[in-house]
């Protein structure tokens, strides 16, 4: 591509980015995503295959043989559910709250790969738009309902039912509106305790909308969520293929599972780790994740393709995330705002150093991984949908040199053994949603 061509196409993704900052919540996260589509390449983006899920099928035998009856029937209600984090802690909670006494089903607005999955493992999923979840609350007649998406429509849809309510919130959601907000400082004031993944995530809602918020970190569970064991050779040579180019043998290999999208800033952590890449030739960079946005996409794209060490960087769609992480040398995330990513969890539970941006729980992460990697202060210094435009805007970002010196600093650190802090267990996530279920629906 030609100088001008390069610096016309930079233009014209600004200009795309300013107009989309600039769009209502309403229509930026509907129509308007729709409009981004045709940003799309035009091949799927490559991928590795992902393994089928581990978690042990839920069983719904009916008759004696089926053991004691539930304590109580939950209702979990969520969006899209179809890749991401918040899809995997509801599809976790849907296949280990029975083991508590938690009889489960699942409504969405719309199916994807979890819903099939869980489909699959026996979890009634039923897809519903909003406007219509209050009639299947009825037709279910569940003892209480989790609400995973904070909206507007979903909140008026339960707030009428007469089913006690659990509102999770999974991240600080900077995009929602005047309205929105309004709605859900009155919801709070009749709903059931709410849970927060991080406390960071519970004092940004705490802050702006009251109520009784309890923190409840995600959690995983290696040995469920990635059954195949590799070697680090094999994972290399078959993530090789899904790029395209030889993996050498002393590449240091950065994997960042994540989507593509404007929270997620998979620009910023391209041109982060560019500038580490100018200091180390060794270093390679691997994105994997869901387009949610195919602007995000492109602006990453356009800056590895208009550097000289753009051939260092490999974007890829949603992906198995074993296969990555067993390839890895070190994991990065450079979110403007998170809650309890699962990702870093995941990459911590492998063993592999965690470079994140000090959001969500990261500091907490970290501390119990014994610091095996690096905290990053964030780009934005707010939460606003305007800080964080602002700072995504930038030519580059503000925390752009101290990111890219510590993957260079993670690219000299050992893995460490697998393991999982109890804390941040699957384990310990389900018990504790289970207990305020039950209490939930006690009151």
């Amino acid at each position: 591509m030609s100088r001008a061509a390069a610096s016309a196409e930079n233009l014209a993704l600004r200009a795309l980015s300013v107009v989309t900052d600039d769009i209502p919540p309403h229509w930026r996260f509907g129509h308007w995503q729709r409009v981004l589509q045709r940003l799309a390449p035009a091949q799927p983006l490559p991928a590795v295959a992902r393994r089928p899920s581990a978690v042990p099928v839920v069983h719904r035998e009916a008759g004696p043989a089926a053991g004691p009856l539930p304590d109580l029937r939950c209702l979990l209600i969520a969006g899209a559910l179809d890749n991401g984090g918040v899809e995997s802690v509801v599809s976790i909670l849907a296949r280990g709250l029975p083991e508590h006494g938690v009889e489960v089903e699942v409504a969405c607005s719309s199916g994807g790969r979890v819903a099939r999955e869980l489909a699959h493992a026996g979890v009634r999923v039923v897809e519903t738009p909003p406007a219509a979840l209050r009639d299947v609350i009825a037709e279910r007649r569940p003892d209480v309902v989790q609400l995973h998406r904070v909206d507007r429509g979903l909140l008026a849809s339960v707030a009428g039912a007469g089913v006690p309510v659990v509102p999770v919130f999974h991240a600080m959601e900077s995009y929602l509106d005047r309205r929105t907000w309004h709605a859900l400082r009155d919801f709070l004031k009749t709903s059931g305790p709410g849970v927060a993944v991080s406390g960071s995530v519970r004092g940004f809602f705490a802050e702006r909308a009251g109520g009784d918020i309890r923190v409840v970190v995600n959690g995983v569970d290696p040995a469920a969520l990635f059954p195949a064991v590799h070697d680090r050779r094999a994972a290399r040579l078959e993530l090789a293929q899904a790029i395209g180019v030889a993996i050498a043998d002393d590449d240091v290999l950065v994997v960042a599972l994540q989507r593509y999208s404007d929270q997620k800033n998979p620009a910023g952590l391209v041109d982060a780790f560019l500038l580490a890449a100018e200091g180390d030739p060794r270093l390679r960079l691997v994105v994997a994740g869901a387009p949610d946005n195919w602007l995000e996409y492109r602006r990453a794209d356009q800056l590895r393709r208009g550097h000289p060490a753009g051939d260092r960087v490999h974007l890829l769609g949603d992906s198995d995330p074993a296969t990555l992480l067993t390839a890895a040398d070190a994991f990065a995330l450079d979110s403007f705002a998170e809650g309890g990513p699962l990702s870093a969890l995941e990459a911590a539970a492998f063993g592999v150093p965690v470079v994140l941006s000090d959001v969500g729980f990261a500091r907490e992460l970290l501390g119990e991984v014994g610091g095996r990697g690096a905290l990053v202060p964030r780009a934005n210094d707010g939460f606003t949908g305007a800080m964080i435009s602002a700072e995504r805007r930038r030519r580059h970002q503000s925390n752009r040199d101290e990111f890219a010196a510590a993957i260079g600093r993670a690219a000299h650190l050992d893995r460490g053994e697998p393991a999982v802090p109890e804390r941040f267990s699957e384990r310990a996530m389900v018990a504790a949603h289970a207990r305020i279920l039950k209490e939930a629906a006690a009151s």
